[in-house]
């Protein structure tokens, strides 16, 4: 590319981008590191590409998450009033201080390290059965059978949710990864509805019996850490929506990796130990967040030298910044499992750096683990270059990994 005429104005949402980010986003850092993108539907956003601007607008409290700021602009460029359903509306990804302190607060010792490390055993035997009924299959696609399903039914286990609903919570889960609050269908909606309904009686059930579960964790913690129903019940919602993406996505995309690095997947394979202490280089190099959920400046912002005026959605690449030159100089471009700090940006930072990020990793982990243990001698059955990821505007999933077991 050689000039910006190179890129249209919907550059960031074609397929071509989908499919190959990466030489896209070296252009754009080097040439407009602060990017003004068209959305279809009228209106723009700018995209954030370089590491120390986006961690500067992840920290930055003039570039609101507050899901309400959000809907009111909706609603300005739609010329309808647009209003979130409070299962979206209370958990702490869509809220700001002074509500996201206590919320944050209140939520961080259900989510600590312990508590992921102890479903381990739980995580291994969810995988292996997974595995398991792939082995019965032809030509197994470990997305749909394997990368998908293992978040659902981990946090699904978290929450303490009958191994009976976990079918439900897979279809629900589909629903809601394609949720938009413009989808006049009415389908999306009813599923909405079908979970909430669920939740709210999951919820009264956990009060009256407790438990040893996350979402017994949250209802009869101390009076001080104690949420609202509305509050638990929402933050179920976030569970079944971020969680559940973003580790599939991760998931997948590990698992892609390491079958084109042999190399790599033979050093994990002769020393267990490191596969911990992969995580992050992985996790950088796959970059299973495409851009950061969507923000919104309350005034004027200043960016990597652009002034981004009050009232435009921000979008921060989270793609671009895990392969910037200046924060990886070591051939980012490389997947190194000896690299120094592989300090990615894919759970955020701030804030709103994600409670879930250390389950994210265990369940990843021993997805990873489980399948290269097992069958050692797994090879994709389609050439690399074959293979396609979803266009979505958060997470890069591939939309299908089959392989030869």
């Amino acid at each position: 590319m050689t000039g910006t005429r190179a890129l249209s104005k919907f550059w960031m949402l074609t397929n071509d981008f989908t499919q190959n980010p990466f030489p896209v986003l070296e252009y754009v850092r080097r040439e407009s590191p602060v990017r003004e993108l068209s959305m279809p539907g009228g209106g723009r956003a700018w995209v954030v590409t370089r590491y120390e601007d986006a961690k500067a607008a992840l920290a930055d409290p003039r570039l609101s998450r507050d899901i309400h700021v959000h809907f009111r602009l909706m609603s300005e460029r739609s010329g309808r009033l647009l209003t979130p359903p409070a299962e979206e509306a209370n958990h702490l990804a869509n809220v700001e201080p002074p509500r996201h302190t206590p919320l944050r607060r209140a939520i961080s010792f259900a989510f600590t390290p312990r508590r992921a490390e102890a479903l381990r055993p739980k995580v291994e035997q969810i995988a292996d059965e997974l595995l398991d009924a792939l082995v019965a299959g032809p030509v197994p696609d470990l997305i749909t059978g394997y990368a998908d399903p293992l978040p659902v039914i981990t946090i699904a286990e978290l929450m303490g949710v009958p191994a009976s609903a976990w079918p439900d919570f897979l279809r629900w889960s589909a629903a809601l990864r394609n949720y938009s609050p413009t989808d006049g269908s009415g389908v999306l909606d009813a599923n909405i509805q079908e979970l909430s309904s669920f939740m709210a009686e999951l919820i009264a059930r956990k009060e009256r019996e407790g438990g040893e579960d996350l979402l017994s964790a949250l209802i009869h913690a101390a009076p001080e850490r104690r949420l609202t129903p509305t509050e638990i019940l929402s933050t179920g919602f976030a569970l079944m929506t971020g969680g559940n993406d973003t580790t599939a996505s991760l998931v997948g995309g590990v698992i892609s990796a390491l079958l084109t690095h042999p190399a790599q997947r033979a050093e994990l394979l002769a020393s267990p130990a490191r596969w911990g202490k992969s995580m992050d280089e992985l996790i950088r190099y796959v970059s299973p967040i495409s851009n950061a959920l969507q923000r919104v400046t309350t005034e004027p912002v200043e960016l990597g030298g652009v002034t981004i005026p009050s009232g435009e959605v921000v979008i921060i690449s989270v793609m671009s910044t895990n392969r910037d030159e200046e924060q990886f100089p070591d051939h980012p471009d490389r997947l190194d499992l000896d690299r120094h700090k592989p300090a990615h940006l894919s759970f955020g930072f701030g804030i709103h750096y994600c409670s879930g990020a250390h389950m994210a990793k265990v369940i990843t982990e021993i997805a990873a683990r489980r399948l290269f243990e097992r069958f050692p001698d797994v090879r994709l059955a389609v050439d690399p270059a074959e293979l396609r990821y979803q266009q979505n505007v958060v997470v890069r999933p591939l939309e299908a990994l089959p392989v030869f077991l």
